[in-house]
This record gives C-alpha cells, sequence and structure tokens, in this order.
C-alpha cells in the first residue's frame, strides 16, 4: 500500500492556498497597518552566550552559499528582531508556494529552494527561513514536532501518515523566541523548556536541519518519528496557549510585492480591482 506523508497540520496540504489568502488578509487588516513599518528602536541586543552563537553556523542542508549570501545583504536592520521580521517579508514576497513540491519535502537543500524559489509545505518554508536567519546574524534552530493526535491514532493503525510541525526558534534581544514561518507568526512568552507546542504539537528533536538528524525523505523521518508515536502518553500534553502576534514588516518591496500580487501568484487569478471609495 502506497503511504502519503505530509508534515504540518493535518489537512494543512488541501487548503494551503486558503491559509496564504487568510494569512494575507490578516497582514493588511486593522491589527497591522502595511502602511507603517513596526517600530524596533525599543529592542536592544545582548552579547550572544557562546551556547547560542553556535546557531549562526551552517548545517549540512543549510550550507552559506552565494545565492542566499546575497539575499541576506538586504536584510539590514539595526536588530536581531527587525532582520527577523525583514527576512520573513522577503521570503513570503520572493517565493511561491508549489503543492507539487511536496514529494520532496526533505530531499533539496536550502541553496536549491533559494536558486528556484519555490517551497512545498512547512518544510520547505522553515527550511528556507532558518537558513536565512543565520545569514542575516540571527542565531536559529529548527523545532520539529509531532501531531498529539497523531501519536495517539498511530498506536492503533500504523498506516497513518506521519504528521508534525515545523517551527523556528530565533535569538532576539537575549532569549529565544518561537516562531512559525508557515503561519508568519512569532509566539509571546514562549518557554523554550516545555516540550508541548501550539496546536496540538509535542517536541520532537531541535537541529540545524533535516540532513543533521539523518532525514533527507520521507521514509527516513518515518523512522525516526514512530519510535517515539509508539512511547507517547497524551498526558504529557498542556496546550501553551501563548499570545500571538503576526510578522508583517512591510518594507522595500511592499509597494511592488503587495498583498494582491502575492494572491495572484498563489492561486493563478487576478486581484480584484478596488474601486474609487477603496
Amino acid at each position: 500500500m502506497k503511504r502519503l506523508y505530509k508534515i504540518t497540520d493535518r489537512g494543512g496540504w488541501v487548503v494551503f492556498p486558503v491559509i496564504f489568502l487568510v494569512l494575507l488578509t490578516a497582514c493588511t487588516g486593522t491589527q497591522v497597518d502595511p502602511r507603517i513599518p513596526p517600530d524596533f528602536s525599543g529592542y536592544q541586543d545582548q552579547q550572544l552566550p557562546p551556547e547560542v552563537a553556535v546557531w549562526l553556523l551552517e548545517g549540512p542542508q543549510t550550507k552559506l552559499t552565494p545565492s542566499i549570501i546575497s539575499v541576506s545583504k538586504q536584510i539590514r536592520g539595526a536588530n536581531r528582531r527587525e532582520r527577523m521580521y525583514k527576512a520573513v517579508d522577503y521570503v513570503w514576497a520572493n517565493f511561491k508556494y508549489d503543492n507539487w513540491l511536496n514529494d520532496k519535502a526533505f530531499a533539496r537543500s536550502a541553496d536549491e529552494l533559494f536558486e528556484t524559489r519555490a517551497l512545498g509545505g512547512c518544510s520547505d518554508f522553515a527550511l528556507a527561513q532558518v537558513t536565512l536567519f543565520r545569514a542575516s546574524g540571527v542565531p536559529a534552530r529548527m523545532v520539529l514536532t509531532a501531531n498529539t493526535e497523531w501519536m495517539t491514532d498511530f498506536k492503533e493503525n500504523d498506516l497513518l501518515i506521519t504528521t508534525g510541525h515545523v517551527f523556528i526558534e530565533a535569538y532576539l534581544e537575549d532569549r529565544w523566541h518561537l516562531i512559525d514561518s508557515t503561519y508568519r507568526l512569532l509566539f509571546e512568552g514562549y518557554n523554550p523548556r516545555l516540550r508541548s507546542f501550539p496546536r496540538n504539537e509535542f517536541l520532537f528533536k531541535r537541529a540545524k536541519d533535516y540532513w543533521s538528524l539523518g532525514i533527507n525523505d520521507v521514509a527516513s523521518l518515518d523512522r525516526v518519528y514512530q519510535p517515539m508515536a509508539k512511547m507517547f502518553d497524551l498526558a504529557a500534553y498542556s496546550d501553551p496557549k501563548y499570545p500571538v502576534t503576526k510578522v508583517c514588516a512591510r518594507w522595500a518591496w511592499s509597494e511592488t510585492q503587495s498583498a494582491e500580487s502575492m494572491e495572484q501568484r498563489v492561486t493563478g487569478k487576478e486581484p480584484k480591482a478596488k474601486s474609487k471609495a477603496q
């Protein structure tokens, strides 16, 4: 029997274009005014401890190649938080989502993502973002999680597809912050000591990239995830309920790479013309 795989939220592979449009609306709604960039002046970077500075170094899948370095030179900011916001904006404005690339999850290097400017699911989004964070001077590490519902159900049916998500931890100011690059969210009050993550996700591993964990295709991911699922106890999970902030910097390319232009790339449709009243 052929088994399918998606390391994202359940059903995410079906509704991903819808998710894109919902998030675009959120970034241009009442919570975030796209005409007013966030004020980063109140954030002060502290010196990096040695155990944090190592997360600036590349991994086997996230080598800083010329194509990545050339992009990082465009990510300028007075502090790590500003550069993080701009890196997220850059990927959202300049990369496209391609559902057909889901079959290549974990197999492509960060350099290949930057060369093609095409991403599959959350695994590709996190790989592109974590690489650009480091190249921009922001220590960052991947946080691979497993979905608690999948792990519970897997004990009864081991043919179920492996289901999870990939977050990013970025070191801003003087501590680690949790970012969901797929949903463009920054979680406030994050506690890196907890193993429970938003949306019923439970910590599996922190890593430089997938290849550093021996994950380079779906089969290898199944091999490392399934033993954890068999031992998982649902009582270990508790929803952290972190408040969230939309990560929308709206900088240099905001006029040419607008929400309407991204909508056109995601749906293939021309954006609706605005009335004079708007």
